[in-house]
């Protein structure tokens, strides 16, 4: 094929793959009349095919308008003569025609040439005849039924061509490969191509497995992102959730606590009430015999009352001494009123027992301090754990003469707690895992429905490396 005059068509942007022609016309230029005609026919019948006086835009290499000629073609028309068949230009397009993998139609309109001299993809494929001794209409009948024979492949296998090349010529850049539908049709088509004409080339292969490994890892990249916002999301509803349980217990735990300090302060407020402090004086400082004392028995009495109303809650008085650091037990709701020593209960006091103050302790009420004291923290020793609270007992001077004492037992906070503790573990089992589900169940109804194909295809690369 000769050079031809440049068409005054605009020139293609460069950044587009130029649309497919139905057939790439290759002669030579003492056929001319006969291609004239023939292009003529086909674009009557609605064919686009590709002729060099026509289709080289201005500026355009001749080379590389030639090329993109045979690349944007369904099919290779080859016009069989003597002086194609000698033409070296016609041979180098036949030869790019067979690295493109094109359907090859040779079509004979003179004869005289040397078999030899014709191109292997020329010699190998069947000819149809327009020779002038030919009936042109019905050779046209067969070249138009052999262009349109599995039309789709063919327009696939073009259209791929063009894309697998025009990203080869971009460097191989990733904006420029396949993605979602196109490329699920891609690989569809790669895998029937195995079993065609024309066969997928090798740049069709690895243009299509190049765009599956790129759309797989993307598909991944993506997941991860979702893991990544799934697990975020459960991860801070979490440290909400652990927060609000904190603070549910902390508020279970502080109203148990306030209701037992209710509790406390109305068993020494009631306890006060029945003590008179002159009385209490006379058993404390100056007891001649205190079993026997009226006073000490009446003490005793309303004391053993206090614990009958509020079983929780055991009173027992003391006064002070000369020694800073320590009390003496007055009177004891646990106490044996015969003082019976072997009849006493193993946590209760005896008459005037000595007892050492802990200096660290804050529910022991010293002389001259007014305001009821109540423990900060529950305490456990070898008969429970308990919450106490001390108040004064005063003479009818308003002197501090000794004090009330109120152990309660503070059982009922650990029960709460323990309670609360359970129950907030429960829900906070139960909040994980529906976060755990509700998130999966997002992820699954958010997967596109190409992510399982796409990755199916990626793998099935990977165990197929022939494809």
């Amino acid at each position: 094929m000769s050079t031809s005059t440049p068409s005054t068509a605009t020139q293609a942007s460069l950044h587009q793959v130029k649309p497919q022609n139905d057939a790439f016309i290759s002669y030579s230029r003492r056929d001319k009349a006969f291609v004239e005609k023939l292009d003529a026919t086909l674009r009557r019948l609605n064919r686009n095919p590709w002729v060099d006086w026509e289709d080289i835009y201005k500026g355009e290499e001749w080379w590389k308008a030639i090329q993109r000629g045979i690349e944007s073609a369904n099919t290779f028309i080859f016009v069989v003569s003597p002086d194609s068949v000698a033409s070296a230009v016609c041979r180098d397009e036949v030869t790019y025609a067979a690295e493109c993998n094109k359907r090859f139609l040779p079509i004979v309109w003179r004869e005289g040439f040397d078999p030899q001299l014709l191109h292997p993809a020329i010699a190998s494929h069947n000819w149809i005849f327009f020779r002038e001794t030919d009936d042109f209409n019905q050779s046209l009948q067969e070249l138009i039924q052999a262009m349109d024979t599995d039309l789709d492949h063919l327009r696939a296998h073009t259209r791929l061509l063009m894309r697998a090349l025009e990203w080869q010529n971009k460097a191989q850049n990733s904006s420029y490969l396949l993605r979602g539908h196109d490329l699920q049709e891609a690989e569809q088509w790669l895998m029937q191509g195995l079993n065609k004409n024309p066969k997928p080339t090798a740049l069709q292969t690895q243009y299509i497995n190049s765009s599956g490994e790129a759309e797989a890892l993307a598909l991944k990249a993506r997941q991860k992102a979702k893991w990544i916002v799934v697990l975020t999301t459960i991860l801070v509803n979490m440290v909400l959730v652990t927060g609000a349980c904190f603070w549910l217990y902390n508020s279970a735990s502080g109203w148990a606590r306030r209701w037992v300090e209710r509790q406390l302060q109305d068993a020494l407020n009631v306890g006060l009430v029945g003590i008179d402090g002159d009385e209490f004086e006379a058993i404390a400082y100056s007891p001649p015999s205190p079993t026997n004392e009226v006073f000490y028995q009446n003490h005793q009495d309303w004391l053993v009352k206090v614990n009958t109303a509020l079983p929780t809650a055991f009173p027992r008085t003391y006064a002070p001494t000369a020694n800073p650091d320590e009390i003496i037990w007055v009177g004891d709701s646990l106490r044996d009123i015969t003082n019976n020593a072997a009849s006493q209960p193993i946590s209760a006091t005896r008459f005037r027992q000595p007892y050492t103050v802990d200096s660290a302790s804050q529910y022991w009420l010293a002389a001259g301090l007014i305001e009821p004291t109540i423990t900060q923290s529950t305490y456990t020793d070898q008969f429970g754990s308990w919450l106490s609270i001390s108040g004064p007992i005063q003479n009818s001077a308003g002197q501090v003469v000794g004090g009330l004492r109120v152990d309660f037992r503070a059982n009922y906070v650990q029960q709460i707690e323990q309670r609360v503790r359970n129950a907030l573990f429960s829900a906070y089992i139960f909040v994980f895992i529906w976060f755990f589900i509700l998130s999966l169940i997002i992820l699954r109804v958010t997967r596109p429905l190409t992510d399982s194909s796409s990755l199916k295809a990626a793998q099935s690369r990977r165990n197929n490396p022939s494809k």
